[in-house]
């Protein structure tokens, strides 16, 4: 720790020449900035703050704290430069000072060139400063230097820095039988200071010598080695670059190793690692890689720039030792450290934007993605990810988020603003509402004593499930004397003195209060796509009482929905008025008797099992697909007698009223929209309760056509109906619509009915509703350039997705719409009286599903829609076409690949002669291959 002391002591006084005569600590206050950071790229220090007060106090404490090479190095940079700092604000007069000087110099005993040189070493220094004793000690300095300097000269030779001789010595070199000298630069030992303080000069100059003579063999030896231990041939080095290397090596020189020819280095570090770029400097090699780092949470690569640094005499080492010249350690460790320095600040700046976008509940492949964005715009080859980047990327950032923020911040206040759904509808909430439910099977008055009430009331509304229904409300009320409108989407029938409205359940109006509202068939709250209207007009059609009719298993639906509401709820249930009997056997076909229903699942099995039956029988058909006119005809017929049984889909469940004695599934599955499956008990009980209709028939019977049918029936028969169960589906209306576009700031109706599908949540027992097709048609509208309550009409229109004719004739529509021009009617032309083919009813009932469309739309843009008249006209031509096709025994179907007619009843879809064709001579069985 001494001879520490003493070095630093050493270079402490030698650096005050550079600082006119101050200490380090302040004389390099007078340094300048950029003098500063030359200093510390010198050092190797980069990663440091370039202001004045930082530089100049990471320079003391280096000074003060690292060791003497540290010392030695900061000394060798400003003995380099050169340059005297000099002190700028000694003012004190010298006249006292010199006086003093002479003073204390009278008191020593010194020679002439001592005391011109102790004047010289305090001509700056204040006077009350200097002291006998330290000009006694500055003395013994001037006096040791001088001793140095006559030794310097005596060995030809220069003290280093640490007190060894630096001299000059000639060298022989002998190879590739070729001899020459050089002269190098040497060291000596290091001698002590006391030493060289104490001695004898000529003892010291003789062991000065001897060192010299020592070191000169020692460095002799060592060119000897060198050469001798030369590879010949050497893989690396020809001939002719090893002489030169050594010929044109430098006296002296920081490398262990003969520099070489930078093409020689370049050619040897490119044999290595393919075309690089290389820059070589004193004491490296700086090799730049072309790289790629895999983004986190990204598939995404960026490419870099590598710097590796390579110590150039552990390079020069290898070369000259002809050893395999190997980067890939040294090239992995710099990738591996500056990698993982870039995703660690990447790591810091993700989790301030992060920071930014707490609102937004970003996952981290879109946060990193978003950042990624605004980063790499900025980044450098390099992948340096500085702090001015940083800051820079989390401003873009800021700024690229701030319309989502602004956003969501406006789904928070839309999600405030409706959460609470009863709300919604003021009207119904500023009323004192009583609930009534009567609940009970099918054929137990539930519904006749509701409609007795209304009747009663002075204004009120029955809200229905199909417009057939509503027409038959509409016309009992008239039929008691009762003035009455009929409003359904496609049709109606405004009366100005009208005190009740009939109309279908989604055309209730939530601004028209009434003393009793009517909601028929309840249980269909639990329907997946029109579950929403049920509940929407519990919650708020504004009417004094409300009566909800329905089956047992809406009871505790009703129950929770009243409780949501905070309103009187009374319940009243039924009884069936007449038994309905399960028959024990399945009927054949041939024994079923008149005033029979078959029930079957889809349009295809009811024209199939009406052939069937009409070679015994007069058969009226009730399906889905066909228009309730013609429904409502066939129905007439079947109650007139006019039909002996009736074909009909489940269509027939809710509130016809038919004079069925007896119900026969064909099927126990049916399709829901979704999947294929068996019915459940509700179904049974709703289908199987228009049996044996109170007045016409004691009782009522309930089988199958088969006996597979019949145990699924029995099976469920006197199940319990599931129940209803909460959360119930909602909707918004219009109004609602409009509002959340406001808010939102959004134009697009798909991306407004997303919203509320996905985002909306409700403090009540309440979900939003399936809006998959309306969702569908939305995208289509979205395309024209429409206002939103337009486009908002068109996507709750009555259409058929799956029909391509339904679809087309809806793109014209909007077409003509968005041109601001009429929409015609344009009748079609039919070919006979009947369709003679499955396929030709089809078309003809799309048609009239084409006129429900036009009409539905003509009420809602009838300055647009303009031939109403023509369309309905049109409609009772194709209601009767229709007529005259069910009524006809037999209906043929066509081959998908000829269009030729196939034979009636036939299981397969092509015919005979495509079959031979296509299929013959390959293995196939005409029996089994493709059924329809």
């Amino acid at each position: 720790m001494a001879k520490k002391n003493k070095k630093n002591s050493k270079i402490n006084q030698k650096i005050k020449k550079y600082f006119d005569d101050d200490p380090f600590d302040v004389g390099v206050a007078r340094v300048s900035t950029q003098t500063l950071s030359e200093l510390f790229n010198y050092l190797g220090i980069y990663d440091i703050e370039k202001s004045q007060d930082m530089l100049l106090k990471m320079a003391r404490v280096l000074w003060s704290e690292a060791d003497s090479d540290i010392r030695v190095d900061i000394f060798n940079f400003f003995a380099h430069n050169g340059t005297v700092y000099k002190a700028t604000s000694r003012v004190e007069p010298s006249l006292e000072r010199n006086e003093k000087i002479e003073s204390l110099i009278s008191e020593l005993n010194v020679i002439e060139q001592e005391a011109k040189a102790l004047h010289e070493a305090f001509s700056d220094v204040r006077s009350k400063k200097i002291t006998i004793e330290k000009m006694e000690s500055k003395l013994s300095h001037i006096r040791f230097s001088f001793k140095k300097e006559r030794l310097q000269k005596r060995v030809d030779g220069v003290f280093d820095i640490d007190d060894s001789i630096e001299f000059n010595a000639s060298l022989k070199y002998a190879l590739f039988g070729q001899n020459f000298h050089k002269i190098l630069t040497l060291n000596t030992k290091t001698f002590e200071y006391e030493h060289l303080r104490d001695g004898d000069e000529d003892e010291l100059s003789n062991e000065i010598e001897k060192a010299k003579e020592l070191s000169t063999l020692k460095k002799q030896q060592e060119i000897d080695s060198f050469i001798k231990n030369l590879k010949d041939p050497h893989p690396h080095l020809s001939q002719k670059e090893i002489l030169h290397a050594l010929r044109v090596v430098p006296p002296k020189s920081k490398l262990s190793y003969p520099m070489l020819k930078e093409s020689v280095i370049h050619s040897v570090v490119n044999g290595a690692l393919g075309e690089v770029e290389i820059d070589i400097s004193d004491e490296e090699l700086l090799v730049l890689l072309p790289q790629s780092v895999k983004l986190p949470h990204s598939n995404r690569e960026q490419l870099y720039t590598l710097e590796v640094h390579i110590e150039l005499n552990s390079l020069l080492e290898d070369i000259w030792k002809g050893e395999n010249v190997d980067f890939s350690a040294t090239i992995e460790e710099f990738k591996k450290e500056h990698e993982e320095h870039f995703l660690n600040d990447l790591t810091s700046l993700v989790d301030e934007c992060r920071s930014y976008a707490t609102l937004l509940h970003l996952s981290n492949e879109v946060l990193y993605d978003k950042v990624y964005d605004v980063l790499l715009e900025l980044l450098s080859a390099s992948l340096n990810l500085s702090p001015k980047i940083a800051r820079k990327s989390v401003k873009r950032f800021i700024y690229s988020i701030s319309e989502e923020i602004a956003k969501k911040q406006r789904y928070e206040l839309l999600a405030r603003t409706i959460r609470e759904f009863k709300n919604l509808f003021p009207l119904a909430r500023d009323m004192r509402r009583k609930l009534t439910l009567h609940i009970g099977p099918t054929n137990s008055g539930k519904t006749y004593q509701a409609m007795q009430k209304l009747k009663s009331a002075d204004t009120g509304y029955y809200l229905a499930p199909l417009r057939l229904l509503a027409l038959e409300g509409y016309e009992d009320l008239r039929d008691d004397g009762i003035s009455a409108s009929l409003i359904t989407g496609e049709e109606q029938i405004v009366d100005e003195d009208a005190t009740h409205i009939s109309s279908t359940i989604e055309m209730v109006n939530f601004d028209v209060d009434v003393d009793v509202c009517v909601i028929d068939e309840v249980q269909m709250l639990d329907d997946r796509d029109r579950g929403w209207a049920w509940a929407n007009a519990i919650i708020g059609a504004p009417a004094k009482e409300i009566i909800m009719t329905g089956s047992i298993n809406a009871k505790e639906a009703i129950i929770a929905l009243a409780e949501y509401l905070g309103e009187e709820l009374e319940i009243i249930e039924f009884e069936r008025k007449n038994p309905l009997i399960l028959l024990d056997s399945p009927t054949h076909e041939k024994d079923v008797e008149a005033n029979t229903a078959i029930i079957a699942f889809s349009r295809k099995d009811v024209l199939k099992l009406k052939q069937v039956f009409s070679k015994h029988f007069s058969v009226s058909v009730v399906y889905g697909n066909l228009s309730p006119e013609v429904r409502r005809e066939e129905a007439r017929r079947f109650r007139s007698g006019e039909t002996q049984v009736l074909v009909a889909t489940d269509a027939i469940a809710m509130g016809m009223n038919l004079p069925i004695k007896t119900i026969l599934f064909s099927k126990a599955e049916k399709f829901d929209g979704v999947n294929d499956r068996t019915l459940i008990p509700s179904e049974i009980h709703q289908i199987s309760g228009r049996a044996g209709r109170y007045g016409l028939h004691e009782k009522g019977y309930v089988g199958a056509l088969s006996g597979d049918v019949l145990n699924i029936i029995k099976k469920n028969f006197n199940k319990e109906a599931k129940s209803i169960t909460i959360p119930f589906r909602v909707m918004a209306n219009l109004d609602h619509i409009k509002l959340v576009g406001t808010i939102l700031e959004e134009k697009s109706l798909h991306e407004i009915l997303k919203f509320f599908v996905k985002n909306m949540e409700f403090d009540g027992p309440f979900v939003a509703t399936n809006l998959d097709d309306m969702l569908e048609i939305s995208t289509l509208v979205d395309t024209y350039n429409l206002d939103l309550v337009t486009k908002y009409h068109l996507a709750c229109a009555p259409m058929t997705l799956k029909s391509p004719y339904i679809v087309s004739a809806f793109e014209s529509y909007l077409n003509t719409l968005e041109k601001n021009m009429p929409v015609a009617y344009v009748a079609p032309v039919l070919s006979g009286a009947y369709a003679q083919t499955t396929d030709e009813l089809l078309r003809a009932e799309d048609m009239v599903k084409e006129i429900s469309l036009y009409l539905w739309l003509s009420y809602r843009f009838s300055d647009f829609f303009i031939d109403a008249n023509r369309a309905r006209a049109s409609r009772g031509v194709l209601n009767k076409f229709i007529e005259n096709t069910l009524q006809q025994s037999q209906l043929a179907t066509k081959c998908r690949m000829c269009s030729a007619p196939l034979p009636p009843n036939s299981p397969y879809g092509i015919c005979q002669a495509c079959f031979k064709k296509n299929y013959a001579g390959q293995g196939v069985s005409n029996r089994g291959y493709r059924k329809k």
